[in-house]
């Protein structure tokens, strides 16, 4: 019985694992970012949107620009991926 529980806790642990892995892609834009920023593009004026990652801009974003609160800024250039 007891062998039986280890296995189990162990199958348990192993697939945790791949879950938090496998979503570790996804990381950048399912979190507030420490460093705090936001996004802007071009198509979406005014607007402020959340992320600290440029793939975390809209799919659809033209002229994104990554905004820290450190001061720096980064120029989106490449298509986010999902």
């Amino acid at each position: 019985m007891a062998a039986t529980m280890k296995l189990t806790i162990t199958f348990l642990l192993l697939v945790s694992a791949l879950v938090v892995f496998g979503d570790a892609k996804k990381a950048p834009c399912a979190v507030v970012c420490v460093q705090g920023g936001h996004i802007t593009c071009d198509n979406y004026p005014g607007q402020k949107l959340d992320g600290c990652d440029c793939q975390c801009a809209p799919k659809d974003g033209k002229g994104c620009v990554l905004h820290l609160n450190s001061g720096s800024t980064n120029q989106c250039t490449t298509t986010p991926e999902y």
